[in-house]
C-alpha cells in the first residue's frame, strides 16, 4: 500500500500538469508503476541531507522525503513555475525539513552537499559539472536511470549499482563518490 501523502502528491501533479507541464503524458500514465519500482531503490539511501537536482514535479525528492522524514531534502529547480508547485506540495503535505531552491546550479552557487539525488538529469552532459560544483569531496551522487549508466570523469568513482525491474522496464540506482582533488 502506498503512503497517502504520495497518493496526494500524485493527485496534485495530475491537477497542475495541464497548466505547468510537470511531466509528459506517458510518464504521468505510468507514474504509479514507476513509484512501485523506485521506492525500493529510494529506501536504500540513508543520508542526513540530500539535494535533489532538477526537481521538476518532485520525482524522486517528494517520495524520498516521505520515506525518510528525518532527512533534510533540498529540491533544486531552475524553473520558477515548477518551484511554486514544489513549495505548494511541500506545504500541503507538511514535509518538514524540505526546502525548495529556485536556481540553476551551473550559474548560481548551491551547497556544498554531502549527497545529491538525481533522476534522468538533463542535459546529461552537464551532470558531472553540476556535481563538481555542489557536491563535497567524498560526497555521494545517487543517480536513478533507465538504459545506460552515465559516464562521469576521473573525479568520480562508481561504488555500486542496484536495479529494480517492472514489467515494462528496469530502473537502476548508481552510487558515485566524488573523489578529492
Amino acid at each position: 500500500m502506498m503512503d497517502s501523502r504520495i497518493v496526494e502528491w500524485m493527485r496534485e501533479i495530475e491537477r497542475f500538469n495541464p497548466r505547468l507541464h510537470l511531466m509528459g503524458p506517458a510518464m504521468l500514465q505510468r507514474l504509479e508503476g514507476e513509484l512501485q519500482v523506485m521506492i525500493p531503490l529510494l529506501e536504500r539511501i540513508d543520508e542526513p541531507e540530500v539535494a535533489d537536482l532538477g526537481s521538476g514535479s518532485g520525482l524522486p525528492a517528494i517520495p524520498f522525503k516521505i520515506l525518510h522524514p528525518g532527512t533534510r531534502v533540498v529540491l533544486i529547480e531552475r524553473s520558477a513555475v515548477k518551484c511554486t508547485f514544489l513549495r505548494h506540495v511541500v506545504q500541503a503535505l507538511r514535509l518538514d525539513g524540505a526546502e525548495v531552491l529556485t536556481l540553476d546550479p551551473l550559474r548560481a552557487p548551491a551547497g556544498p552537499f554531502d549527497a545529491v539525488l538525481a533522476r534522468s538529469f538533463s542535459p546529461l552532459e552537464t551532470l558531472e559539472e553540476v556535481c563538481l560544483k555542489i557536491l563535497r569531496d567524498q560526497g555521494r551522487l545517487y543517480y536513478l536511470f533507465t538504459g545506460t549508466l552515465p559516464r562521469l570523469g576521473e573525479r568520480f568513482r562508481l561504488d555500486r549499482t542496484v536495479s529494480q525491474a517492472s514489467q515494462s522496464h528496469r530502473l537502476s540506482l548508481a552510487v558515485f563518490t566524488r573523489l578529492p582533488g
